[in-house]
């Protein structure tokens, strides 16, 4: 009896004394770089690991939460997330051009390149040749609007048809753990139902996963923002430091345009956006511009700078605030589109689709 209660206490110290979670280890060898500290991130961007880099090299060790995609910061603005899934991983790549598509041994980083294969075949390459084809047809390169018109209709058939393409692929790799970080990167260019589609055919396994539950977090999020949804109301910082609360639906329509002054793009449709005020003056459209700089300082000059002749303001948590997350802000400039009620019209729109939506909602 003694015994059999030996040997049932040392099976319980032995369980409890087991390590939790997913063990490994990744060994990287870089060029263009000496030393560096090397750190694992949490999607919180706490560090769960951290080690120096010396030479170029560095042997990343440890325990995680379980097997996923994780972000690791090696300083110098050199921040790339990772497919974290094996026991005994290689990374040789370039400081600075740092990529992930160079992890060796790791079954989600070949993932990544065999669905980037897929999409390539199915629709960059074909998409190319559909321009090329076209400009062949009407002669020359310099479109009318109407033969601009019905190109991007035609292509936009294209990326509506590598949407679906995914899916079937995303629903024949159900228990890849690559898929759900797959379809989250895909949520800039499709919508809040394209995504819940692809968590759906996720296995159940998959979807329980590190990856599967930050899908299911940010499709939560966007599910606040789809197109008919009230735009939230939320607080931002006018030029002289002033909290103001952002409110719609009093009639208007509101072109609210997300940048900040490091963004050359933003910087760039910035004045578009000012010969889109002119257009408009007059009519029941106003426009908003929410700077996602790091810092007021940052912002007040350039905000200055740009003159900006409606209301600019200065989002402090910038992508890490709780409406950029709700939008599924990841990259600027990113423009929404809210109606006469206050509800969302559209989202990430620019160019012609930005002007016929304004037009649509004033008719």
């Amino acid at each position: 009896m003694r015994l059999l209660i030996s040997l049932l206490l040392i099976g319980l110290i032995a369980c409890a004394e087991q390590p939790k979670g997913f063990t490994f280890k990744l060994r990287g060898d870089f060029i263009n770089v000496d030393t560096a500290t090397v750190n694992v991130l949490s999607p919180e961007d706490e560090v769960l690991l951290s080690t120096r880099m010396k030479d170029g090299k560095f042997v990343l060790q440890g325990t995680l939460p379980g097997p996923g995609y994780y972000a690791i910061d090696m300083g110098n603005q050199r921040k790339v997330k990772v497919m974290l899934d094996a026991p005994d991983m290689y990374w040789p790549s370039d400081y600075n051009m740092v990529d992930a598509r160079y992890v060796k041994n790791s079954p989600g980083t070949k993932s990544m390149l065999d669905i980037l294969g897929v999409v390539r075949e199915t629709y960059e390459i074909p998409t190319r040749a559909l321009y090329d084809e076209y400009y062949e047809k009407v002669g020359s390169r310099n479109l009318s609007p109407e033969q601009e018109a019905e190109l991007e209709k035609l292509a936009g058939q294209k990326f509506i048809e590598r949407g679906e393409t995914i899916l079937a692929y995303v629903k024949e790799h159900a228990n890849d753990l690559y898929m759900p970080v797959f379809i989250e990167d895909q949520l800039s260019e499709y919508d809040y139902d394209w995504g819940k589609r692809g968590y759906d055919l996720l296995s159940p396994e998959i979807q329980a996963s590190q990856p599967g539950r930050l899908l299911k977090e940010k499709l939560d999020n966007l599910s606040h923002t789809v197109v008919g949804a009230t735009f939230p109301t939320f607080a931002v910082q006018d030029a002289k430091g002033n909290m103001v609360d952002l409110k719609f639906g009093d009639g208007k329509v509101y072109v609210i345009d997300f940048w900040a002054s490091w963004c050359g793009p933003c910087r760039a449709m910035m004045q578009q956006l000012k010969e889109l005020y002119k257009t408009y003056a007059g009519q029941s459209v106003d426009f908003i511009s929410i700077s996602l700089d790091y810092t007021e300082k940052a912002w007040l000059p350039a905000h200055e700078e740009e003159q900006i002749p409606w209301g600019s303001y200065w989002l402090k948590e910038n992508f890490k605030s709780m409406i950029a997350e709700q939008l599924g802000i990841e990259a600027i400039p990113f423009i929404v589109v809210v109606d006469q009620k206050g509800r969302i019209a559209g989202k990430n729109l620019r160019d012609q689709k930005l002007i016929d939506k304004v037009n649509e909602l004033l008719k």
